[in-house]
């Protein structure tokens, strides 16, 4: 970590290195270091005189922008908590996370796709304030949730919010340490240097975008491009007029380059998370001889592995086959808690080293449930292969991975339970070439032969404020749902059935 122990003091150190290097690409308006640093400076000034302090919760719900970048450097700027809220999170999640964590402020922007999700709601305990088209919420009673710590790389930076299986979404507590070791080794894994340009489909609400863009970039003196909302046709424009050398993104975004991008640019390596890369994609990228590499990690370990570029390249394109990020130890285990060290034998991932995270922001009981000693429990299986490097086998855990986002079945379960007319359902994911799975929905109703269809269903949640990415995308009305004797759905029937069909 070099001489930095907080995201600030990277960030100081990079201005004053390189302060008229291209930083930010933003609709065709470019931005240095310094420029960034001005302007960023001026949101800070406004943020500190509305009350915030050093380790104080900011929550930022923003589509990705160039204002959204100001808000948060100015974040690391003052030493804020930074938890970036999805804007696709619908209003129970979000009253989940604001009555639990108690963010001291709050900055939404206006969604110009009507995603609103507290803009024009009042908060309780909050007073607020419209700059521009953002709107402030500040706590009228300061709350703080963490202690004071002499050891600034061990302090809270970064609250990320992943997928809960009661819906209420966890915390995901990063501090300074936590998030730099993992990008000095990303940066070393994939060689990215001040010369790279990476251009940036993702919001900056989860670890590909603030790790692998935000903070990879301040670290390296690279530029970026970020893109508001992301679509084909924009990438398209951006990848012909700029130097872009890499993307880092989720599997769905992988597949539109490489399968609907003619021209790609200057690009010379994609790197892709959130899920286990499909044979298909990897076929393409050797026939476009443009390699794709797996990083693979979950929020709390941000990432714990990568693909060698040499192994990739002498796979001939075919491996997905990982090893530990600089800093980091990975361990089989199997059901007795043997540790695995032989070939081809399945067992449970653990990892140790700094990337690992702090705590769930209090869940004392989840924390102390998800390490074992220095070991964080993932919850992922795998193997070693024939040359000693870790498969990916799957996750331990009802999800199901949609174009790289996480979701949780039961939540889909719980949503369409609400329906007057269902009796039961079981969700899984169903393969998908583009995304990976959708949400397939199986489901018995109180009365079997009443009129019930896919369209009524999403009419249902749509009326009831449900967001659509928890929208079942195929519908299974059945008899009954296939269970063991003590009650539990038989899954893999069900993904038989499909199979069948």
């Amino acid at each position: 970590m070099g001489d930095f122990e907080t995201l600030k003091d990277a960030w100081d150190w990079r201005v004053k290195q390189t302060p008229d290097k291209l930083f930010i690409v933003y609709q065709q308006q470019h931005f240095t270091y310094q420029q960034v640093d001005n302007l960023a400076s001026q949101t800070a000034y406004l943020l500190k005189k509305l009350g915030l302090r050093t380790g104080n919760i900011i929550g930022l719900q923003f589509e990705v922008d160039f204002e959204n970048i100001l808000y948060l450097i100015a974040s690391i700027k003052l030493g804020l908590v930074i938890n970036p809220l999805n804007p696709h999170f619908d209003s129970t999640e979000i009253q989940n996370l604001v009555d639990r964590f108690k963010p001291f402020a709050i900055v939404t922007q206006k969604a110009v796709r009507g995603r609103d999700t507290i803009y024009y709601d009042d908060l309780p305990n909050y007073e607020s304030l419209f700059v521009g088209d953002l709107r402030l919420f500040i706590r009228n009673k300061r709350t703080l949730l963490f202690s004071q710590t002499d050891n600034a790389e061990d302090a809270p930076a970064l609250i990320l919010n992943t997928s809960g299986t009661t819906g209420a979404p966890k915390g995901v507590v990063l501090t300074n340490k936590n998030i730099l070791s993992s990008e000095f080794a990303f940066n070393k894994a994939f060689e990215i240097n001040s010369d790279d340009m990476i251009a940036m489909p993702s919001g900056f609400y989860h670890a590909i975008g603030f790790h692998h863009g935000l903070i990879s970039t301040i670290i390296a003196g690279s530029s970026m491009v970020i893109m508001r909302h992301y679509n084909v046709k924009d990438l398209v424009e951006i990848l012909k007029k700029y130097p872009v050398t890499l993307v880092d993104s989720v599997p769905t975004v992988i597949y539109d380059i490489l399968f609907e991008i003619e021209d790609l640019g200057q690009l010379r390596q994609l790197i892709s998370g959130g899920d286990k890369l499909k044979s298909n994609l990897l076929e393409k990228a050797r026939l476009r001889k443009l390699p794709v590499y797996n990083c693979y990690g979950l929020t709390e370990a941000v990432p714990f592995s990568y693909t060698p570029k040499k192994y990739f390249v002498d796979s001939n394109y075919t491996s997905t086959a990982v090893i530990p990020m600089d800093g980091i130890k990975i361990r089989l285990l199997d059901e007795q808690r043997h540790e695995i060290k032989l070939a081809n034998i399945k067992g449970n991932i653990e990892v140790s080293g700094p990337v690992i995270f702090k705590e769930y922001l209090l869940n004392s009981e989840k924390t102390e449930a998800s390490v074992d000693g220095k070991w964080f429990i993932t919850g992922d299986f795998g193997h070693y292969n024939d040359d000693g490097l870790l498969e990916i086998d799957g996750r331990n855990s009802d999800k199901i991975i949609r174009g790289g986002e996480n979701i949780s079945a039961k939540v889909v379960e719980a949503k369409i339970m609400s329906c007057p007319v269902v009796k039961e359902v079981a969700v899984l994911g169903l393969p998908d070439v583009r995304l990976g799975q959708r949400i397939g929905a199986f489901i018995v109703l109180k009365t079997p032969d009443c009129d019930f269809s896919k369209t009524q269903l999403n009419d249902f949640l749509s009326n009831n404020k449900v967001d659509k990415k928890l929208w079942p995308e195929r519908v299974f009305l059945l008899d009954q749902l296939p269970k063991t004797v003590n009650g539990k759905v038989k899954k893999y029937i069900l993904k038989e059935k499909v199979k069948a069909e």
